[in-house]
């Protein structure tokens, strides 16, 4: 997996330098090329960060399955016995539990939106 992983990083840091750095240097465009040293890395850091932010947020996800609250209300929702407030901190159990995933992809989105905006100036 770990081989695969490296082909893959690889390819994109190729590509990155032969399709997007080389051409700027040779255009002799200094300012462009480093504002894309920058921002290339930052686009890449924001995806692995949404990646990671995706994995904490299913993980979380299904360990807020395991609250012994969220079952009870679960069951009584099943069975139709369920009141609105039983709904309502299930769905709190449920917001709290995704919270952490969220703001890891808000800071790759972040870091996504400013490599971005670099590459563009």
């Amino acid at each position: 997996m770990w081989g695969a992983a490296a082909v893959f990083v690889g390819s994109i840091l190729w590509s990155m330098w032969a399709e997007t750095l080389l051409p700027l240097i040779r255009a002799g465009d200094t300012r462009a090329v480093w504002l894309h040293v920058a921002g290339l890395p930052l686009i890449l850091l924001g995806t692995a960060v949404i990646v990671y932010g995706g994995i904490v947020f299913v993980r979380s996800t299904f360990a807020a399955f395991n609250d012994p609250t969220l079952l009870e209300n679960y069951q009584a929702i099943k069975a139709q016995k369920a009141t609105g407030q039983m709904r309502w901190e299930n769905a709190k159990i449920l917001f709290r539990s995704w919270v952490p995933g969220l703001r890891w992809l808000l800071l790759g989105f972040l870091f996504i939106a400013a490599g971005g905006y670099l590459i563009n100036l």
